[in-house]
């Protein structure tokens, strides 16, 4: 990345353009009234703009590396009436996106000279927009809401706060430094603070790939676990079945080649977990803590041996082990691609307010998220003694587009 105000078209709008992505689905779902009334939504005629993204249409959170520090908000617009809804998202979704563009253009000294990010490089900043499981309900469009973004249902190890699930919009910013996120979140919200409050929000963080003596090795969560083994790789053929969203009907073709994203945020019992022995603690995962591989192989990627047994004729990975419940061969060949963010908000009410900012992007939750959940609850999954899920949401993101030359939405 270049020096100043320099940014290179993966590091940042790579993922900005997302913002025109969600602009993509605002342009045709919640613009102009006659969009109601159209069979079918083209794009082509109802967007002016859509800001740059990867050739593919991927957002920027699928974009590897992985950001060490993310910030995902989740907003409410303020407005009751189906009209205003489709109103108010189209000029929340129209400015962000117009200052996404105007942030690739100038880098960080878009934001001003007064900004605390001033000085600083982009740092990879990228910005990523969904649209929440009800905002096209909200907005009288509910024909237009695909089948896959349906709210969850319950699960066992729900705890959830309703103050902490849902939201008509998400915006996910990115970036290896936590002022250039905070300063990009405060910048983008402040410009929509009229239209729209913030429901929820939550940091996190991995660990930074300056400090790691191999950046290339799995990131570990609070429980000292490696976190995001096997994860679909881009460059594999399946990575597009299973994390591309695939939409043939005109009525949802605007979320063809997108994907869906599930956010949790589980809370990780830590006083507990560490009073475990390391040998339970692996016992309860499925996998060594030095190197993260599953009990009875060698290596990290060794797919876990589930057929295995010990002298005594135990499994050697545990019946209720998290690997083992949450293994394709027990969920119909489940797969996500899984960004998993560490969150510590120090202490509430006396204990340790910490644990996992989780998003699992996939074609479709139905097949990925929730299929997998269901198999660890029916399972009676051990790692369930030592978190809850405290929030949980679902968001629809488009695919991004290259560059229109155009200055203005719809």
């Amino acid at each position: 990345m270049s020096a100043g105000t320099g940014v290179s078209r993966r590091g940042l709008l790579s993922g900005l353009g997302a913002a025109g992505a969600a602009g993509l689905a605002a342009g045709g779902l919640l613009g102009a009234g006659a969009a109601r009334t159209l069979d079918v939504w083209d794009p082509a005629r109802d967007l002016t703009l859509s800001l740059g993204g990867p050739e593919d249409g991927r957002p920027p959170a699928l974009l590897t590396p992985t950001p060490a520090h993310v910030h995902v908000v989740a907003v409410d617009l303020a407005a009751e009436e189906p009209e205003e809804v489709s109103e108010l998202a189209r000029e929340v979704l129209s400015v962000w996106g117009e200052h996404a563009f105007d942030l690739h253009e100038r880098g960080l000294s878009a934001l001003g000279a007064e900004a605390p990010a001033q000085g600083l490089h982009p740092a990879s900043l990228g910005v990523t927009l969904g649209l929440g499981a009800g905002l096209l309900d909200r907005a009288g469009l509910g024909d237009r809401r695909p089948a896959p973004l349906e709210d969850l249902p319950a699960f066992a190890a729900d705890r959830l706060d309703p103050d902490q699930c849902g939201g008509d919009l998400m915006l996910h910013v990115g970036a290896e430094d936590p002022l250039v996120v905070s300063a990009a979140v405060d910048h983008l919200l402040g410009l929509v603070r009229d239209r729209a409050t913030v429901r929820w929000s939550l940091p996190g963080f991995q660990r930074a790939a300056a400090t790691a003596r191999d950046p290339s090795a799995t990131p570990r969560n609070l429980m000292g676990q490696v976190d995001g083994t096997v994860n679909p790789d881009p460059a594999e053929a399946r990575f597009g079945p299973q994390v591309l969203a695939s939409h043939t009907d005109p009525a949802t073709a605007w979320m063809d080649g997108g994907t869906y994203v599930v956010v949790r945020r589980v809370r990780m019992f830590l006083d507990a977990w560490s009073d475990l022995a390391p040998t339970d603690r692996e016992r309860v995962i499925g996998r060594r803590l030095s190197d993260g591989a599953p009990l009875g192989g060698e290596r990290e990627d060794d797919l876990p041996d589930l057929a295995a047994r010990d002298g005594d004729g135990n499994p050697v990975i545990p019946a209720d082990a998290h690997i083992r419940l949450a293994s394709p061969e027990r969920t119909l060949g489940a797969r996500m691609l899984r960004r998993g963010f560490n969150y510590d908000l120090g202490w509430r009410g006396g204990r340790r307010d910490a644990g996992l900012l989780f998003t699992a992007w996939q074609a479709d939750p139905r097949a990925g998220f929730t299929a997998v959940q269901r198999e660890l609850d029916e399972g009676g999954d051990a790692l369930n003694a030592f978190v809850s899920h405290e929030g949980s949401a679902v968001f629809a993101v488009p695919p991004a587009h290259d560059p229109h030359p155009a200055a203005t939405l719809w």
